[in-house]
């Protein structure tokens, strides 16, 4: 092998190393930007799952009581996992949403909204008897805003928001009297 073959190999090397320093240095704001985006996005599902089973468990809740009673035990069953009869709820939110001022669970039931909850009957049938008809309950959360964590890293696609606001969440269950 002579020594002018040695260097061209070696030259070709180094060409092929700054080559790839190159790719990386243009590909990996994109993997990172990526990266964070897939985090942020796990991150929101995760919180929604979260809201939507606790909505669940709260309608489930009332649905064992009376209409008109535990309307804030469910609240506080939804927000911190504990049926506390007192606000503030105790423990700690389950979500750091829950404790914005924008937030809210509303109950319907029997009592509070008679046109849509009490006595519904179960079939379209004119010979209706009081064992056909049910009351029903309903949850819903609405305004819960999901901090973004990486916010300042996706702000072009995020926007200037540092939260995900949720759409209204409720659940409406049949009330055993």
């Amino acid at each position: 092998m002579t020594r002018q073959t040695k260097h061209s190999r070696h030259g070709r090397a180094r060409q092929a190393q700054g080559a790839v320093l190159v790719e990386l240095a243009l590909l990996l704001p994109l993997l990172v930007f990526l990266t964070l985006a897939s985090v942020e996005f796990s991150l929101a599902i995760a919180a929604y799952k979260v809201l939507v089973n606790q909505v669940h468990s709260a309608a489930r809740y009332l649905s064992t009581r009376a209409p008109g009673t535990g309307h804030i035990e469910a609240g506080c069953l939804l927000t911190h996992a504990s049926l506390s009869s007192t606000r503030p709820c105790s423990g700690t939110a389950l979500l750091p949403g829950f404790s914005a001022s924008g937030f809210s669970v509303t109950v319907s039931d029997a009592l509070n909204a008679p046109a849509t909850h009490r006595s519904q009957r179960t079939t379209a049938d004119a010979t209706v008897t009081s064992a056909t008809r049910i009351n029903l309950v309903s949850v819903t959360a609405t305004g819960y805003q999901h901090p973004l964590h990486f916010a300042g890293f996706l702000s072009n696609v995020v926007g200037s928001s540092p939260t995900l606001t949720f759409g209204p969440i409720s659940s409406t269950m049949r009330q055993t009297l």
